[in-house]
Parts: structure tokens; sequence; C-alpha cells
């Protein structure tokens, strides 16, 4: 292989390298200027409300996300469900379904338990205060 051939092939990936250095160290570099803003900002007392702590969502995240990835894979499932069963070269097909649903399936585990651990400290709480839950 002829040394210039090397230097031609080398030049545009170097090229490309540096470009997504250059476009994503100035996003990183941005985001840190913001924090850094926002840290200077709540340290004397002038912190906006859009950056205060929001209320708890009671792990509706995991409930959606759940959701949403054992639909898909479900829905993968049973879509490559016939391609698999004609051959036994395409079964492993399966796996992109099977994937996102035992994930989601996971999420929604996640939720069940965490929701039943936060609704046995707020029964532990009322209890202590005497206060009545919803």
């Amino acid at each position: 292989m002829d040394q210039n051939t090397v230097l031609f092939g080398l030049i545009p990936c170097t090229g490309s390298v540096i470009f997504f250095f250059v476009i994503f160290g100035t996003a990183v570099l941005l985001r840190w200027f913001k924090h850094r803003e926002i840290v200077a900002m709540a340290e004397k007392g002038l912190l906006p409300e859009q950056y205060a702590r929001a209320p708890r969502s009671q792990g509706r995240g995991f409930l959606v996300w759940g959701l949403v990835l054992a639909g898909l894979g479900l829905a993968l499932v049973l879509g490559l469900l016939p391609v698999a069963i004609t051959s036994a070269y395409n079964s492993p097909l399966l796996l992109l379904g099977l994937i996102p649903l035992f994930i989601g399936l996971g999420l929604l585990i996640v939720y069940l338990v965490t929701r039943k651990e936060d609704k046995a400290k707020e029964t532990k709480a009322s209890a202590e205060t005497g206060v009545a839950g919803d």
C-alpha cells in the first residue's frame, strides 16, 4: 500500500473526528456554563421558579416507559412471529421484540414495587402525625 493512499485515507477520518469533537465539545461547554450560572444564582438565593424542585411524579415515568416498551416489544414479537416460525435461521429475529418487551415489563415491576413502598411510607408518616391520608 502506498504512503499517499494511507495519508489521503487518514485526512477525512481525522477531519470527521475533529468536527464531531468541536460540535459536541461546544454543546458540553455551553451546558457547563449554564450549570455554573444556575449554581451561582442558587448560592445567592436568586434561583428562578423554573429551576425549583418540582414535586415527585411518583414514578409515573417508569409506568409510561414500561407501557411503551412493553407494547413495542409485544408488537414486534407478534409481527416477527410468522417469519421466525417459517425458518429456523430467522428465529433470532424474535430478540428484536423480546428485548424491549422484557425491559418494559421490568420497568412496570419497578413502578409497582416503588409505588407500594411510597404508599407504605405515606401511611407511616400520616400515622405518626395523626393526619389521615387521601
